[in-house]
């Protein structure tokens, strides 16, 4: 009797992909996984795997997988930066919640950019002026990067180490973008912490999350991002165009959702009946679940905990985790990154766009990776589009009779 489940290097290798092409169609529901008990490890429905092997064998035409990659959000690009496998991430084949608990964000980027001879931030950080713009946040971001490009003249040196240094630059003009402060040498998440005047153990929480945000593989910025150095446009205009895709409200914009769902909560009789109001109208509730992560995404699983361990009996932290447990137990889904980077800022009562702006520097890491990789690539992003419009009409030729 046939097996009816696989391992995921079995499934791999009866569908001739990589197991993060495995996971990508797990993430899409092509392929259903389940846990297996006492492990990290996941098996894989067989009759999924050969369903879809006898698909791929029936036909191998371009109309087929185009409609695939239409529906299941391909194309899948290969990648050594992120791998997302049995609810863990891991950078470089490092776990990144191990990374999180002493790492900065700075030794993470030089681990995701690969400088193992050269320190990328050894060089002065910009000064061009425009920080104390009256815009802030992204925004001012956005104002600055045309600034900084235009006097940055290295920065149309594509090669590995010149992109890393224009990346180390670029983390710090963000830094400066959100803080409205020059960029300094002094680490990131010092800099943020010292102006956002946090609680005292706001700077390892800040650092923890700007790790953890700092790559998860092709998101929508980051595959943007990728579209952008598929043209040889320099690093800036890559950022550019991934904070522009980040802004978004299905992407890190959610996290202005979940701050509205943190107000329902605090303003209802109690979180459980912010969740019921919602629930009630058909609504759905952001910050909770992902379906890269079924068994829970483990970025937030370890900011919720560092985070109880340094704050304690913290009201605002209290009322988050209530929230989160109503919405679990009434729902089935898990919190994300996207809650766990409210309850930070909700329980270090940090500015209101601190959640968005430990995303926006966190992923700029990433960002600058997916770039390396891409500018090492011959070929240009592009898509096809599968038409479904009006056929043009043909021009007749007139009968001879």
């Amino acid at each position: 009797m046939a097996q009816p489940h696989l391992t995921a290097r079995e499934a791999a290798a009866e569908l001739n992909v990589s197991r993060a092409t495995l996971y990508a169609y797990v993430s899409r529901g092509l392929v259903r996984s389940e846990p297996v008990d006492g492990s990290r490890s996941r098996l894989y429905r067989a009759d999924d795997v050969r369903a879809m092997r006898a698909r791929k064998t029936a036909s191998s035409g371009s109309e087929t997988i185009a409609a695939m990659a239409l529906t299941h959000g391909m194309p899948v690009l290969d990648s050594a930066i992120t791998l997302i496998a049995d609810d863990a991430l891991y950078y470089r084949g490092r776990d990144a919640t191990e990374l999180a608990r002493e790492s900065s964000l700075e030794s993470v980027a030089s681990l995701l950019w690969q400088c193992s001879d050269h320190d990328p931030f050894a060089a002065p950080a910009p000064d061009i002026g425009g920080f104390a713009s009256p815009l802030t946040g992204i925004a001012r971001c956005q104002a600055l990067l045309p600034l900084a490009a235009a006097q940055d003249l290295r920065a149309y040196n594509l090669e590995a180490a010149s992109v890393a240094r224009t990346g180390a630059g670029l983390l710090r003009l963000l830094t400066g973008g959100f803080t409205g402060k020059a960029p300094s040498l002094e680490p990131i998440h010092a800099q943020l912490s010292a102006h956002w005047a946090g609680d005292g153990a706001a700077a390892s929480l800040i650092r923890a999350a700007l790790v953890l945000c700092a790559d998860h593989e092709l998101n929508a910025s980051t595959f943007t991002v990728r579209c952008v150095a598929s043209t040889r446009a320099i690093p800036h205009g890559a950022v550019m165009a991934g904070l522009a895709a980040l802004q978004g409200p299905r992407h890190g914009g959610q996290t202005a959702r979940v701050a509205a769902l943190f107000d329902e909560a605090a303003a209802a009789d109690s979180p459980l009946a912010a969740v019921a109001a919602r629930l009630r109208r058909g609504e759905r509730l952001p910050g909770f679940g992902h379906p890269l992560y079924p068994g829970g995404d483990p970025r937030c699983r370890l900011l919720r905990r560092l985070a109880a361990s340094a704050l304690g009996s913290n009201q605002a932290l209290a009322m988050a985790e209530e929230l989160a447990a109503a919405a679990t137990a009434n729902t089935g889904l898990r919190p994300n990154v996207d809650f766990a980077l409210v309850l930070l800022q909700r329980s270090l009562n940090l500015p209101t766009d601190a959640a968005m702006g430990i995303f926006a520097i966190g992923r700029c890491a990433g960002w600058i990776a997916h770039a390396q990789e891409q500018y090492a690539r011959p070929e240009l992003i592009r898509p096809r589009a599968r038409y479904i419009g009006e056929q043009p009409q043909l021009a007749r030729t007139p009968s001879n009779a």
